[in-house]
């Protein structure tokens, strides 16, 4: 079975997904738009893959919502019926919900193929514009199959017309070894250590969290991880004396288990992501999360005084008052709750989500069996 896989590009935490998917198809081959974003720092490292970039137009936009501002690229890949053509796949999975898509989903019309959308989406598609959600409307129940990251997603391909039937939840992951390989034992002052993980743009408000730290009278230490056009305007931000703001940067991704190793809890006040690895990370890394509802991860797999605590960051004073309640739970029970956090992503590892995509391809894949003389 040859499996094709369009998308954007390719980070360095969906690698080791790709790598086990390709062990349950006879090939695999990834079609990307662009080797590496404009906006992540990453070198593009495919290591053994089999990946082909397409020929691409690319524009600037940007997503305006009440909340935040955030340019993107789009990528349009102008090729895309030819490569499909000439690899001639068994079934196709396109990634988001753009002309690379269409494309996938008329190759599959014309060449008889049964085509996948992975509809990347999250509780804010209600502000992507009419003409977008048209469009959405008219071509995800063309597909085959639609694959989503969590509830939220699936409750928009619903809403977009696709039966229940036909939607696979498949929640995002990488390879957690060396964030699970962190120990679950820390010292009392990591309960008071923070960590922050992400792009410094408006999306994932971290201008709510340092405002919301300045104002509580508890001395805490935040650790800062990430680059963005944010970041020179987070650090105006006047903080007091008892709350140490560390600036790390960007880091390789490879040195990520590190900074995981020095905090005690993630703190993710996103206001609106698709996902959020961050969240898989810091479980497996035994942090519990403090996170945003409006991320999926957080929605999907943190329990509420389980695994971490889960809030809405529509305020100041709601990401204020989730400060509080995380800072002030007692050792004992972080080390309970640091025990939870590990255990609830042991089954997320990249061979187990792989398998559940190779389950949907070979679902796809499947010949229609022959009806028997007996059901006629």
């Amino acid at each position: 079975m040859r499996l094709a896989i369009l998308t954007n590009f390719i980070p360095p935490y969906r690698v080791p997904l790709f790598q086990e998917l390709r062990k349950h198809v006879s090939a695999l081959r990834i079609f990307v738009s662009t080797k590496m974003a404009a906006d992540r720092q990453w070198m593009p490292d495919w290591q053994d893959l089999d990946v082909v970039v397409q020929r691409t137009l690319t524009f600037k936009r940007v997503w305006k919502t009440e909340r935040f501002s955030l340019p993107y690229e789009m990528h349009v890949p102008y090729d895309t019926l030819t490569v499909l053509r000439r690899f001639d796949p068994d079934v196709i999975i396109s990634g988001e919900l753009s002309s690379r898509s269409l494309q996938a989903v008329l190759y599959g019309k014309l060449a008889r193929k049964p085509v996948a959308l992975w509809a990347t989406v999250g509780h804010l598609e209600d502000t992507r514009g009419r003409v977008r959600t048209a469009f959405r409307r008219r071509l995800l129940p063309q597909a085959a199959r639609v694959i989503v990251n969590g509830s939220y997603g699936a409750a928009y391909a619903r809403s977009m017309g696709v039966a229940q039937e036909r939607i696979a939840v498949i929640p995002q992951t990488t390879r957690l070894d060396d964030f699970m390989a962190v120990p679950l034992a820390r010292d009392a002052a990591c309960g008071r250590t923070l960590l922050v993980v992400g792009m410094l743009i408006q999306l994932k408000g971290v201008d709510l969290l340092l405002q919301a730290l300045a104002s509580l009278p508890i001395p805490v230490k935040l650790i800062v991880v990430g680059e963005g056009e944010q970041r020179a305007e987070l650090q105006r931000i006047p903080m007091p004396p008892h709350v140490d703001v560390e600036w790390v940067g960007h880091v390789e991704y490879a040195q990520l288990p590190q900074l995981y190793r020095r905090a005690g809890i993630l703190v993710f006040p996103t206001l609106g992501d698709e996902w959020g690895l961050v969240v898989n990370e810091a479980l497996a890394a035994g942090l519990p999360v403090l996170g945003s509802d409006y991320s999926q991860a957080v929605h999907d797999l943190v329990r509420h005084g389980e695994n971490g605590w889960v809030f809405r960051p529509d305020s100041v004073g709601d990401v204020t008052e989730a400060l509080r309640a995380a800072l002030a739970t007692n050792a004992e029970t972080l080390e309970q709750m640091r025990a939870a956090a590990r255990a609830s992503v042991m089954h997320l590892q990249p061979r187990d989500i792989a398998a559940r995509l190779a389950g949907v391809v070979s679902e796809l894949y499947a010949p229609k069996q022959p009806e028997s003389l007996a059901t006629r």
